[in-house]
């Protein structure tokens, strides 16, 4: 499935403290998970979709292993600095109105304030996520999350929420090398006012350890590898896609590795893949900078949720300002929907909301047409 920047903000990414040389594969357990609550720390984060050189990662399974991200071309990153704190209840906290969330063990809150600096000016993006989840010596089960967007600590807002039901196993302790369980939930996400709901399964194996190379230090990891399945309103019909964690001992991921899987087949799609790095550094750490630039080209990335119902979002990149058209078109080339129509648009990343609630099922094409270049991917509707 696709991440936005949006998206990403929903996992609470793993402390790391120093850089380590993999000498033993590490151990995933409730304790070490637990130890990670109640931090501050700087944060550093920076997408790619460098599809060839991801795919040549996800081939690299097994003991002892290295997975080397600096090879990677980078199309942007951020960095700024955050806590987390866990509340003793769901009561008081900004999920207290969901049922769902009312059996959680542990509410953790994460302030994050990301900084971003474009033409000598600083941008900061100040945000919070409530995560609902049950953890015991036996497992580790997320419930949800809430996502807010404030000015100040007295002023916060729903931005979105994620609902799983009963709830998505994250790990079954302890997680280790070898390591395989399975997964079944049905995930309703809000935002903006839509309700979007799919039936995922997921078959969940530790596939690999060793360290994790990247522009700010080796790290030491597990890899842990992700096959959804998502289910939608035709019996055992359903899209496939690999996601790869490379988790540290907190059991949070350090890098992310994201591609669908062809329709009835076991191959890769390689049109599109994503990969990502947040790597929450501890206090004590100095966090490099990551350098701000501009998207060196112009991209459409995959719509997400994809299939959606009625509403998804659609990101794309404009590696300098452009006239941009985003339409929405049948397989018989008819548009039945103007997104973005001839708006002028400053360089750099663009999410938009599309809202197909008068749309038919079925799969359509959108079309970004943006200083003179054309890009165009597909996307299902399911109602």
């Amino acid at each position: 499935m696709r991440k936005t920047i949006l998206a990403g903000c929903f996992v609470l990414v793993a402390a790391v403290m120093t850089a380590q040389t993999a000498l033993a594969q590490i151990v995933i357990t409730r304790n070490s998970v637990e130890d990670f609550f109640n931090s501050e720390f700087n944060v550093v984060s920076a997408m790619s979709f460098d599809v060839d050189k991801i795919i040549e990662l996800l081939e690299i399974e097994g003991a002892d292993q290295v997975w080397d991200f600096t090879d990677l071309e980078m199309d942007f990153g951020m960095s700024g600095e955050g806590r987390i704190q866990t509340f003793p209840s769901v009561d008081g906290t900004l999920g207290e109105e969901f049922e769902h969330f009312e059996q959680a063990t542990h509410v953790i809150r994460a302030d994050i304030i990301i900084r971003e600096t474009y033409e000598g000016e600083e941008f900061a993006f100040t945000f919070a996520n409530y995560e609902y989840s049950i953890l015991s010596d036996e497992e580790y089960r997320l419930l949800g999350t809430v996502l807010t967007e404030f000015v100040d600590p007295e002023f916060r807002e729903i931005e979105g929420v994620i609902l799983r039901r009963p709830g998505q196993l994250r790990y079954q302790f302890p997680v280790t090398y070898g390591s395989s369980w399975e997964s079944e939930y049905e995930e309703q996400s809000i935002f903006f006012g839509f309700d979007n709901s799919f039936d995922y399964t997921e078959d969940v194996v530790v596939d690999g350890w060793g360290d994790l190379v990247t522009p700010y230090g080796t790290f030491e990891v597990l890899r842990v590898s992700r096959l959804k399945t998502m289910s939608f309103g035709f019996g055992t019909i359903g899209l496939e896609s690999l996601e790869v964690e490379f988790v540290n001992e907190s059991g949070m991921p350090l890098a992310i590795i994201d591609i669908d899987i062809v329709f009835g087949t076991d191959e890769y799609d390689t049109e599109y893949a994503e990969a990502s790095l947040s790597l929450i550094l501890s206090e004590t750490s100095a966090p490099q900078d990551l350098p701000m630039e501009l998207p060196e080209r112009a991209t459409l990335h995959q719509n997400y949720p994809n299939p959606f119902n009625p509403s998804t979002q659609i990101s794309y990149e404009l590696a300098e300002a452009s006239v941009v058209s985003l339409d929405i078109y049948s397989l018989t080339g008819t548009r039945v929907l103007s997104v973005i129509d001839n708006s002028y648009q400053s360089a750099g990343t663009h999410t938009v909301t599309v809202d197909a609630s008068g749309l038919s099922s079925g799969v359509y094409i959108y079309q970004l047409r943006a200083g003179g270049q054309v890009f165009t991917r597909r996307m299902t509707l399911v109602k």
